[in-house]
């Protein structure tokens, strides 16, 4: 089974990897619900709108499962993840939908998530002990506001157990995912992975953590050897797949034997014949920084005579107040546009824009960096 990571999520094989057909993992949250305090910093990505799911799902041939995992949480976003579950279920009915949650909220939407068309969930449970989940967790939000650890892990691990069994009630299979921290959580797995089976989980996948090169302290990478004891106590309670230290191109552990072909990079839109050009919100012409809804001139980026990728033009943007038509006229204003480059910008005018062929992509890089990612990337020359 083949897996295709979007917005250099990794890839992964779902435990019932004897299944045909590929599986397309898809960021539809912008909102996280909690942070590791070992977790590598960075970007983790965008999180896509529905008309850029169903774009997405409309370019692959042969899938059988959609997972909607990353970059944030998707039960955090529950209005729109519906939205993108029902659009999904609604144009591709075939398709398996899965979605990966730490399990806030899972309790009291199961049945609806159940009845929109989700056929799998992930569980993202690493421990069931209090004081080790304080050392692992950086921060936990479950709403609009971080609370002290103290106060919220005992209400994480309570969320966690009912999430386990209303999902399983609901008839949605229920995977157990858990990162392996030597020294920290590696002795408690046996017994989580008991107390989940009895809960009503049905598969377990243990996923080794990797440290930081920037990491100073803290855990230390598991062995291969012991991922495989860790995974032999778990299996005698759930059905375990174990990934190991080294992964290769297809998501799996190192030497995996599934045969499946290097993972498909689909993160970005790409340039076209017909849509060959790039347009940023801008107000200092160096960085993006302008809000969508507040630009007034947009600058076109694209190819010269020569080949390079420059600044063209600049487009006045359609007048405020025309309310939802004045997307259609910024979409036919940006027609020979693929991607638009903005700091922020409100869902609908996304969608619209989507609708339309044209990819809202939320930065606040440096333009020409970001440009040139779009065009290839490399080491080019610059535009003078």
């Amino acid at each position: 089974m083949t897996v295709i990571p979007i917005s250099n999520a990794p890839g992964y094989i779902e435990p019932n990897s004897e299944e045909s057909g590929t599986v397309l993992r898809l960021p539809v949250a912008p909102i996280a619900f909690s942070r590791m305090r070992y977790a590598a910093e960075g970007n983790n990505g965008q999180a896509l709108n529905a008309s850029e799911v169903l774009s997405e799902i409309a370019q692959h041939e042969g899938l059988s499962q959609v997972v909607l995992d990353g970059p944030g949480d998707p039960l955090a976003s529950m209005a729109a993840t519906m939205a993108t579950i029902s659009m999904i279920h609604q144009e591709s009915p075939e398709l398996k939908i899965s979605v990966t949650t730490l399990g806030f909220g899972g309790a009291d939407e199961a049945a609806a998530l159940a009845e929109a068309g989700v056929q799998a969930v992930t569980l993202l449970v690493d421990t069931l002990d209090g004081d080790t989940a304080e050392k692992l967790y950086g921060w936990i939000r479950p709403g609009k506001k971080t609370i002290p650890l103290k106060q919220v892990v005992p209400q994480l691990l309570e969320e966690q157990s009912k999430a386990v069994q209303a999902f399983a009630d609901a008839g949605i299979q229920v995977t157990i995912r858990s990162t392996v921290y030597p020294g920290y959580n590696a002795h408690q797995l046996a017994q989580l992975a008991e107390s989940m089976a009895a809960l009503g989980a049905s598969a377990m996948e243990l996923v080794p953590f990797e440290p930081a090169p920037e990491q100073e302290e803290g855990p230390e990478a598991p062995t291969r050897v012991h991922m495989e004891e860790i995974a032999k106590l778990t299996n005698g309670f759930l059905p375990t797949v174990s990934r190991q230290v080294a992964v290769d191109s297809c998501g799996c552990a190192s030497g995996c034997g599934c045969g499946s072909k290097e993972m498909v990079e689909v993160g970005l839109p790409k340039p076209t014949k017909a849509k060959s050009r790039v347009a940023v919100a801008s107000a200092s012409g160096m960085d993006v920084d302008l809000h969508l809804g507040q630009t007034e001139t947009f600058l076109i980026y694209g190819p010269r005579e020569d080949g390079l990728n420059c600044l063209l033009e600049t487009r006045k943007a359609p007048p405020a107040g025309s309310g939802e038509s004045r997307w259609d006229e910024l979409a036919e204003t940006l027609n020979d546009c693929f991607a638009l480059l903005a700091a922020s910008a409100g869902q609908r005018p996304r969608e619209v824009l989507g609708g339309h062929g044209l990819r809202v992509i939320l930065t606040e890089e440096n333009i020409e960096g970001t440009v040139d990612v779009l065009y290839g990337g490399g080491k080019k020359k610059k535009c003078k």
